[in-house]
């Protein structure tokens, strides 16, 4: 039975698991992990070394290496490039696709629906019956992303700095939480101007703002109000522009944020209900791995499979 080592590389973080090809969840290995894609680090050189290092530690033949990607902003990678790198260490087959394409996966499978993947960075992802597709967002933190760890972690360290400056005169405890997890609030700007990974450290900061909405701080309950906006105008523009259907759409979402704070996922419910009542939110169904074991067997017709490149023995890039 061939076995596939399965990669969700992401920006906090490298999830990766040994496991069958075929067979309902037949691990054949924990799970591993990795670093996270740093900042201003290509992401394709960034998945090479840590799947090298992954696959120089294994005994087990690896027929094949599956992989959801962060930072290819809906293009295509090049895994005939990283097949060269891996056929070494026995991997045969590449499978490569942004990982909002695996986060999709993960929450509705194959189905037409609008997936919202909400991580660092934010990217709405939507496929129809009539073989639509649309991407939306995911524009990286400097220019887009909007809802997501980055912006809702800056919008709450903003605010801090608001409150020093008399700007702001609504109470709130962000100053105390940020002193709490990076010291002296004044020395904020100059800690993260000379942290190489500042971009997870304010992303990171986004977990204390959404824990202070469960106690009614009224500065995070408006920041995850504007977060939840703006991820329902992008679940919403993706929908429209995949030509989804009229009478219900399913949405979802991949990605810790949602997952990890029940008043987000609520807020964004409220939000996409309020837009317009034929949006059903969801839970996702499985993790990111999960999404990405799916990516092997994606069928060429799928909307997705334009999304996902290929390289193998019998099988060229693809999309």
């Amino acid at each position: 039975m061939p076995t596939y080592l399965l990669v969700d590389a992401g920006q906090t973080g490298t999830r990766m698991r040994l496991a069958a090809s075929e067979g309902p969840h037949a691990e054949v290995d924990a799970d591993l992990a990795a670093d996270g894609l740093p900042a201003g680090v290509d992401p394709q050189a960034h998945l090479t070394r840590v799947v090298t290092g992954a696959l120089q530690q294994r005994r087990e033949v690896v027929d094949g290496v599956a992989v959801g990607l962060t930072g290819l902003h809906g293009a295509h990678g090049h895994p005939r490039d990283l097949l060269n790198q891996w056929s070494a260490f026995g991997p045969r087959h590449v499978v490569l696709a942004d990982d909002s394409v695996t986060g999709y996966l993960a929450a509705v499978g194959l189905e037409p629906a609008v997936v919202v993947s909400v991580g660092t960075g934010v990217v709405a992802l939507a496929t129809s019956g009539r073989g639509g597709l649309a991407r939306v967002d995911g524009w990286g933190h400097l220019l887009g992303d909007h809802g997501g760890g980055y912006w809702i972690g800056r919008a709450g360290l903003e605010y801090t700095l608001r409150t020093l400056d008399g700007r702001s005169t609504t109470p709130t405890a962000l100053p105390d939480a940020v002193a709490e997890v990076f010291g002296d609030p004044s020395a904020l700007p100059a800690t993260l101007q000379r942290h190489p990974d500042r971009v997870r450290l304010i992303a990171d900061f986004a977990r204390q703002v959404l824990a202070l909405t469960e106690r009614q701080d009224p500065v995070a309950e408006r920041i995850c109000l504007d977060a939840a906006q703006h991820l329902a105008v992008a679940a919403a523009a993706a929908a429209s522009r995949a030509d989804c259907d009229s009478r219900r759409v399913t949405v979802s979402w991949s990605g810790s944020l949602l997952g990890a704070s029940p008043v987000l996922a609520d807020t964004f419910g409220r939000a996409l209900r309020e837009r317009d009542p034929r949006y059903v939110l969801r839970p996702p169904a499985g993790s990111s791995l999960d999404g990405v074991r799916q990516l092997i067997d994606l069928a060429p017709d799928h909307p997705l499979a334009a999304l996902t490149s290929r390289a193998g023995a019998a099988t060229e890039a693809r999309s």
